[in-house]
């Protein structure tokens, strides 16, 4: 759990401001290419990524599109599902092997009844998934495919070669022969 202290230390918080919170903690493992959710599901957990990368993605046309990564240090959840309290539309895999650092919706709450801390916690939360969200909007309505790809290499240069081709090329906008192409352009 040091990696989960370390990135709310950076935010100024102490190990013992996070204590009550880090005691409703859940590490969770799960090994590559495990679904941890699935559409129809109902989220029941705020998640910090200690180790691996996480997919989203939807079925459409009976085909899956990546809409979304977690890498290691960053929070993720089927937002939408979890605050709301209803079923998700979404799938949500594992990579790679991953441990989570999870929270459940109900002691997230408890704890927003008795501890402030746990309100500053929930709120950063919320809005890094805000602003991940926001900023990938923009990029899909003001980037090139090209300009896409090359954000999450300058981002994630270590993880991109543990992502499958058509993944990247789904997430990016592009069949995996175009994304071929940029690889060949950039490198």
């Amino acid at each position: 759990m040091t990696s989960l202290i370390a990135y709310f230390s950076k935010l100024g918080f102490s190990e013992s401001d996070l204590s009550e919170f880090l005691n409703c903690i859940k590490t969770r493992e799960f090994s590559a290419n495990e679904l941890i959710l699935a559409d129809g599901q109902l989220e029941n957990y705020l998640s910090f990524v200690d180790t691996g990368i996480v997919r989203y993605y939807v079925i459409a046309n009976e085909k899956e599109i990546t809409f979304d990564f977690a890498f290691k240090d960053s929070f993720y959840c089927a937002y939408d599902s979890f605050y709301n309290r209803t079923k998700t539309k979404i799938y949500i895999q594992t990579l790679t092997d991953c441990q989570l650092h999870s929270i459940s919706y109900e002691s997230l709450q408890k704890l927003y009844t008795k501890c402030e801390t746990a309100k500053k916690l929930g709120r950063i939360a919320t809005e890094y998934l805000l602003d991940k969200k926001v900023k990938r909007e923009l990029d899909l309505l003001t980037k090139s495919p090209q300009e896409r790809y090359s954000k999450l290499l300058l981002e994630q240069p270590k993880y991109i070669q543990q992502i499958p081709l058509k993944y990247l090329a789904s997430y990016i906008g592009v069949v995996p022969e175009t994304l071929s192409r940029i690889r060949k352009r950039i490198t």
